[in-house]
């Protein structure tokens, strides 16, 4: 068994007395317990709804996962509890929020007053409080400079990871829970940047299957053609969304569409949708340099121009869009990925950063440190630093990450997977059962599985010393076999 003795952790360098923790941790190297690989992960509702199901009224069925929510088995909760317990989850909920100083004090989220209500009701009646997010759309189409590919990486993994953390801290201290509902809004600007439909779906589809994969039950998502009701399944397949693609941002705007609407007396009066403009105008001069709707222009001035335009036609689409998620979503908390007042929802960064806002995974690369946190830039910033070497997973280029020896094992065919919070896993492939131990290095606790020992994978005594200085770096290190 192994020695359970609390580490004395420092951000980046070793306690004076390293050599005694490393001998207590691997005291007995040879017998090392491990615990087996993570259970299946639950099936997601959405998963297992269709077609062939009892038929419910349409609006029924549009909120149908996402925003019906099952009673908890406790009793209603008076009217004054309930608001102590809506300050307390409003403050776990304000603190993922990052939204401009522009309250009174420099300081407060203007839009808190407006929701605590809706999450006081849902208290009361002992339900899960929803939330939804317009995010996941595609990946820019930058490949060359912005993103590694077309299809989701390390980014989106932790943009993930960090809404499933939202609704696991709101469950710690409300046991209904909470869930967040990704409405992906590829299709609302796809076409205007010559991304093609069949990207979406590919990017979509992906993103699901790493909510599965992770378990992420909290998590749920919804199209935009189940929104408009042109569409009844969950899943769908490429072809089928394909052929729907046209159909639903026709259908969006003839529902949605403001008569009238000048997109640039809006401009003038709306500061948030302002600052999404100045975002997008800025970040597709570099990304539509490698799209087909721009190869005709002429010289800069023609291409800033197209630049323009189309980044105003988003903000109609987006417009548009955000109305149609009012009406089906009318009492979740509205997060969203742009910077903004805070007034009508929660500027939400999915991968923060010390001193800035966050580039959305989709319009950016990771870079992970030797000690696990994250950085997010251009592919081009993080190529062009040599510090950095590129990592793939599954022949995929997926993050960058800090050269180190540490990551450089001789003794056994080790993959490192690093996961939000600064937590790492080791995966050894050479080890012949399936088998980890897991080091909690915010307590330094080391703990079992319960399960059987065996004699693993003999690591070196060089690997065992790399292994105990990243049980010191991380917050929790979990070595674990495949086999």
């Amino acid at each position: 068994m192994l020695a359970t003795e609390t580490l004395q952790l420092q951000s980046n360098h070793l306690p004076a007395d390293y050599e005694r923790h490393r001998n207590s941790i691997f005291a007995n190297k040879q017998q090392i317990s491990f615990l087996p690989w993570p259970r299946p992960a639950p099936v997601l509702v959405e998963d297992v709804h269709s077609e062939e199901h009892v038929e419910i009224e349409e609006k029924q069925l549009l909120l149908q996962p996402e925003v019906q929510t099952e009673k908890h088995q406790q009793q209603m909760i008076c009217p004054y509890t309930a608001q102590l317990k809506a300050e307390e989850v409003m403050n776990i909920v304000e603190g993922y929020g990052y939204h401009e100083k522009t309250g009174p004090a420099g300081e407060a989220w203007l839009g808190r007053e407006s929701f605590t209500p809706r999450v006081q009701k849902r208290i009361v009646a002992n339900e899960i409080i929803p939330m939804v997010l317009p995010a996941f759309p595609m990946k820019s189409n930058n490949r060359m400079d912005k993103v590694l590919a077309a299809l989701p990486d390390l980014g989106e993994e932790l943009g993930l990871a960090r809404l499933a953390n939202l609704c696991s801290d709101i469950k710690a201290v409300y046991p209904a829970g909470a869930l967040v509902v990704i409405v992906t809004d590829g299709l609302c600007y796809n076409d205007l940047v010559g991304i093609s439909d069949g990207e979406v779906w590919e990017y979509g589809h992906r993103l699901r299957q790493i909510a599965r994969e992770k378990g992420y039950a909290c998590i749920r998502f919804n199209r935009i053609m189940n929104l408009l009701g042109i569409y009844r399944g969950a899943e769908i397949s490429k072809g089928e969304y394909t052929q729907l693609c046209d159909k639903a941002r026709s259908e969006l705007h003839r529902r949605y569409g403001r008569p009238g609407f000048d997109v640039d007396t809006f401009l003038k009066t709306d500061e948030d949708y302002l600052r999404t403009y100045n975002g997008y105008d800025k970040f597709m001069k570099s990304d539509l340099r490698f799209s087909p709707v721009t190869k005709n222009c002429p010289g800069p001035k023609q291409y800033k121009k197209k630049v323009k335009l189309i980044a105003k036609s988003m903000i109609v689409r987006g417009v548009e869009f955000a109305e149609l998620v009012r009406q089906i979503y009318p009492d979740s908390l509205r997060l969203s990925i742009h910077p903004s007042s805070g007034q009508t929802k929660l500027s939400c960064p999915l991968i923060p950063q010390p001193n800035s806002f966050s580039m959305s995974p989709w319009h950016s690369t990771v870079a992970v440190t030797r000690n696990g946190t994250f950085i997010t830039a251009h592919k081009s910033q993080h190529r062009e630093d040599d510090k950095y070497t590129l990592v793939y997973r599954d022949d995929q280029p997926y993050y960058f990450r800090e050269k180190s020896d540490l990551f450089e094992w001789k003794s056994s065919n080790v993959e490192f997977e690093h996961h939000y919070k600064q937590h790492l896993v080791i995966r050894d492939k050479s080890v012949q059962k399936e088998e980890c131990f897991c080091i909690d290095c915010s307590n330094g606790s080391v703990s079992d599985g319960n399960h059987s020992t065996s004699q693993a994978g003999e690591l070196s005594e060089a690997d065992l010393d790399k292994l105990a200085k990243l049980t010191i770096l991380h917050k929790s290190v979990k070595f674990m076999s495949d086999k």
